[in-house]
């Protein structure tokens, strides 16, 4: 038998294309959205609070963790009663263009996007009692998977 084409599949991750330096676009830095009255820009910010049966957080998403309260024994945790509605508010610390972050709840089924220097907010009854995974939803750096936290829900009684 014999070999007529020899050809990686496409496409081939070891093609590289040589440009000059001129012809490349810097990115985008992203401005803070200081409008927004729920929006923070450092850890020191961060805080859980509670106003009778509303929680709301302040939060912030930043390359490879979720802080939600910095002085929480854990700042990756948003500790409710079962019946409180929550205000989660999320903003992206991160300010180049391609740091999207997202925030999902499987069980509650939620999912946001915040773009760089924005923030979003995510409303909602913890109706359901138990523990639940918090994930970054949009791929957004290599420690991604690391980016994570739980929401822990407290039964009635």
């Amino acid at each position: 038998m014999e070999v007529i084409q020899s050809a990686p599949v496409n496409p081939e991750p070891h093609y590289a294309q040589i440009i000059k330096a001129d012809k490349i676009k810097t990115i985008t830095v992203y401005e803070k959205d200081e409008s927004n009255p729920y929006a923070v820009y450092n850890q020191e910010e961060t805080r859980i609070e509670r106003k009778g049966n509303e929680v709301h957080v302040y939060g912030i998403a930043m390359r490879s963790k979720f802080i939600f309260d910095v002085n929480a024994e854990r700042p990756d945790v948003i500790e409710v009663n079962e019946g409180d509605k929550v205000y989660l508010h999320l903003t992206n610390i991160d300010f180049d263009q391609d740091i999207t972050h997202g925030l999902g709840i499987k069980k509650y089924d939620m999912n946001m996007e915040v773009q760089p220097g924005q923030t979003n907010t995510l409303e909602f009854v913890a109706d359901k009692a138990g523990t639940y995974p918090i994930y970054c939803t949009n791929f957004c750096s290599a420690l991604h998977q690391e980016m994570s936290g739980y929401l822990l829900v407290k039964p009635k009684n």
